[in-house]
């Protein structure tokens, strides 16, 4: 059986993996970090209906819509079906309602006229000077939940995943793929295979650069805003060409708004800048005037991995959200060498079969994907809390599940959610860290992640918080001051 090292554990490369095993290649996934610690962590949480690109990206927007229907019957465990509206206000062009309209029929996209009357009752808070509201098949896609049910499932059909494990060059025999040589705990070693994948999000160009052909990668970071309390129960958006602070999506017991389109040169997500936050903030107020008193919890950043095409610069907003796949040999790379870049977690699924539809002829396999209708079997209940005592207060995260975790602190944040709600930990911290060898350096690791995202957006509500957490920590608890 044919192997594929596939390098980059977000949503790409588990679908690229999961695509592969269902036609029968052997797979193993290569990730830096651990799972979700990239781009695919670092999301507005979005099922896109394929309307937001509608007018600017018609091909990313038909994607979106047909694996949007797909998703929903594959992985129902990590879809809500919450719906979504587009909104559009007295001062937006008409024209371009138009124009939205007509090329969501174009590209297959359901749109149903709504009346302002029951949206508004659906949804509090709402401008007074809306003129226009329609229905779209927008979901919230629980990234966490499908990565890690992903890798259950990958798994289970005998593929293998390593966490903090980092790729370090091609093993080639006679100008063919032989192997990849990774790093994990300061030593090195091969892995053999027969291809493999750069899926690295902003990371592909430092990747696959030298295997022929030019990546050309553009990072473009986004700036999103958590609010404490969820508000209402359907993902909104404003009906105008994509920009800023345009997208509120409920998840779970929290609201996410974003986001901005920024690029640089870095793949790697910078802290959030508080100027970026005040916009969203002014912005977001054009939709919901009441907008700057909801208690924010934190801001984040998420870092794109688009795609430019030829040599004219341009905007990140203006690149496409499709994606490309290249076969480095047709560059005078080796044989058996791919790289996938762009994409959207929306399209993960499709993105997978299209690589593993080039990797898998290349391979000689002709077993076709079976990836759009195989279900991803659903994470098990969580363990039952019965007398054990709760841990994390905010999430209602009991003691038994942060007990057997193991891994990075990460890990285990994004595994069981604690330190996740309207404390970021300040309660929580020491007594889940405490169940763990070497909890002082894991704590003043977390501290300052959880501070990285609360200090942009540390006014009113939150600015109180973060006092209160300081004077917890320091004085309370006796963390060290470091100044």
């Amino acid at each position: 059986m044919s192997t594929v090292a596939v390098i980059g554990g977000g949503a790409t490369g588990l679908g690229v993996a999961w695509d592969l095993l269902l036609r029968g290649v052997g797979v193993v996934v290569i990730e830096k970090d651990e799972i979700a610690g990239g781009t695919s962590g670092r999301f507005h949480g979005l099922l896109h209906s394929g309307a937001r690109y509608a007018v600017t990206d018609p091909v990313a927007a038909r994607g979106c819509a047909e694996e949007n229907a797909i998703l929903r019957t594959i992985a129902p465990g990590a879809i809500a079906g919450v719906g979504g509206v587009f909104l559009g206000k007295e001062s937006d062009s008409p024209e371009f309602g138009e124009r939205w309209l007509a090329a969501c029929e174009s590209a297959g996209i359901a749109v149903k006229p709504a009346q302002l009357a029951a949206v508004r009752a659906e949804i509090p808070g709402l401008a007074s000077d809306l003129a226009a509201a329609y229905r779209v098949q927008d979901a919230v896609l629980e990234g966490f939940r499908l990565l890690e049910m992903l890798v259950r499932a990958i798994q289970r059909l005998g593929g293998e995943v390593f966490e903090r494990t980092r790729a370090c060059g091609l093993v080639t025999e006679a100008g063919e793929v032989r192997g990849l040589t990774v790093e994990s705990g300061g030593e090195r070693r091969a892995i053999g295979c027969d291809a493999v994948v750069n899926a690295a999000g902003p990371w592909a160009g430092e990747v696959g650069g030298s295997w022929g052909g030019e990546l050309t990668v553009r990072p473009s970071r986004g700036t999103l805003v958590i609010f404490a309390n969820r508000h209402f129960s359907r993902v909104v958006n404003r009906l105008a060409p994509p920009g800023n602070g345009d997208i509120f999506v409920p998840h779970g017991r929290v609201l996410i708004f974003g986001t901005t389109d920024t690029g640089q040169e870095s793949p790697e997500p910078p802290a959030p800048l508080r100027e970026e936050v005040v916009e969203l903030i002014r912005i977001g107020q054009e939709i919901f005037p009441a907008l700057a008193r909801w208690r924010v919890i934190r801001a984040f950043n998420g870092v794109r991995p688009l795609y430019q095409r030829g040599e004219m610069w341009r905007s990140s907003r203006e690149l496409s959200r499709d994606f490309v796949v290249f076969e480095h040999s047709t560059a005078g790379g080796p044989k058996g060498a791919f790289s996938v870049i762009g994409g959207k977690w929306t399209t993960f699924r499709l993105i997978g079969e299209k690589v593993g539809d080039l990797v898998a002829g290349y391979l000689g396999v002709d077993r076709p994907s079976a990836s759009r209708v195989v279900r991803i079997d659903p994470l098990p209940p969580k363990p039952s809390g019965g007398s054990s005592p709760i841990a994390c207060e905010c999430e209602g995260v009991t003691s038994a599940e942060v007990e057997g975790v193991d891994g990075s602190v990460t890990e285990l944040r994004l595994r069981s959610w604690f330190a996740m709600g309207p404390c970021q930990g300040t309660f929580c911290a020491h007594r889940v860290l405490g169940m763990r060898d070497g909890a002082e350096g894991e704590l003043t690791g977390l501290r300052a992640e959880r501070e990285k995202g609360i200090l942009p957006a540390a006014w009113g509500d939150n600015a109180r918080m973060l006092s209160l957490q300081r004077s917890v920590r320091f004085q309370s608890l006796g963390e060290p001051w470091d100044g």
